[in-house]
């Protein structure tokens, strides 16, 4: 069991502490976790929460422009991808949700610190352990590797297609990727507690700290959450290429579909989750190896590049594809009277009047 001291007394050494639950929560360790000034000189910041709220407002806008796109053309639904780009603006815009609520991110001091046994519990186990936050994260990559999976069968695969996926097996791979992130990073629910002493709030207890076992989980639990979805990804776009590319039987309807506008859209989508995610999983292993410092900057550019994922979807399926950005537009319209009634106009010489 290991003890992280937090004074109830003290706002700051609450808001100092935040940071460090946030990196204890993605790399366990087996050494024991003292509380001391060094550990907390690169904690949140105003500059950090900035950052933090400035990703969250973006991405509640965008993807929900994003979700109202199918709302007001639900027959955009009846396609696969569609579906599983709708699953994951939600998710976009849950993870944003979480962010700019969460006292680890964005409230820090201004959050409602509980002082009962319930509440207590409740909290260190729901909020301060990060969980929900990183699961939306993990559930995410398992959906732009469905999208990418997709894309895969549609190029090379196409008598295949409408087998694999239809509307039904596509509800099926979102549950199985909700199941499968919380499968993941839910134990992280179990290894935190509610302390009743007067100098803690929260307490992190690792099960099996130290052996072979709890190693090897940590190390299933790293590669399984990104770093798998990742290669997957970059392996099914390599073949996809290649196979389509160098392959005399391809057909020109696989060949444009490689081309299309689609493709090119969620390969988009795929390139930026690497370009986000990558780098923290890069710095988390080398953080467990002991060759880089949690809470030190490089630690807080990798976070908020993990996170700036969820807000970057919206703009590439606005400048890859011109079914969205038209959509886009409509919506934009529809949300400003006065331009929309500029748009309306016609001229006068041909019609003879301007409509009110």
């Amino acid at each position: 069991m290991f003890d992280i001291p937090v004074e109830r007394s003290s706002p700051e050494t609450l808001r100092k502490m935040n940071a460090t639950f946030n990196s204890l929560s993605s790399v366990p360790t087996s050494a024991t976790v003292t509380a001391s000034n060094e550990t907390f000189e690169s904690g949140l910041t105003p500059v950090l929460q900035a950052v933090y709220s400035t990703i969250s407002v973006v991405a509640i806008l965008g993807n929900t422009m994003t979700i109202l796109v199918f709302v007001f053309d639900k027959k955009l639904l009846k396609k696969s991808y569609n579906i599983l780009i709708l699953a994951l603006a939600i998710a976009d815009v849950l993870t944003a949700l979480q962010l700019i609520t969460h006292p680890a991110f964005v409230l820090g001091d201004a959050f409602p610190y509980p002082t009962g046994p319930v509440l207590g519990e409740i909290f260190c186990r729901i909020i301060w352990s990060r969980v929900f936050v990183f699961q939306l994260v993990v559930f995410s990559a398992y959906i732009v590797l469905f999208l990418t999976a997709e894309r895969w069968f549609a190029v090379l695969k196409p008598h295949k297609y409408s087998n694999v996926f239809n509307p039904k097996r596509v509800i099926a791979y979102i549950v199985f990727s909700w199941v499968w992130s919380f499968a993941l990073t839910g134990p992280g629910l179990l290894e935190i507690k509610y302390s009743s002493s007067a100098d803690k709030i929260c307490e992190f207890q690792f099960y099996l700290s130290g052996s072979l076992f709890r190693v090897l989980t940590s190390i299933f639990q790293v590669t399984m959450k990104l770093i798998f979805p990742c290669l997957v990804i970059i392996a099914l776009y390599i073949h996809m290429i290649v196979k389509t590319n160098q392959s005399t039987v391809a057909s020109e309807e696989s060949k444009a579909k490689l081309r299309g506008k689609m493709t090119r859209m969620i390969g988009a989508s795929s390139l930026m989750l690497i370009i986000c995610v990558i780098p923290n999983q890069i710095f988390l292993v080398l953080a467990q190896a002991g060759k880089a410092e949690i809470n030190s900057a490089p630690y807080h550019i990798a976070s908020a590049l993990t996170f700036a994922n969820s807000c970057v979807n919206p703009f590439v399926y606005g400048l890859s594809n011109p079914n969205y950005r038209q959509r886009y537009r409509q919506i934009q319209l529809s949300m400003c009277p006065k331009v929309r009634l500029w748009e309306g106009r016609v001229d006068p010489a041909s019609e003879g009047r301007i409509p009110p």
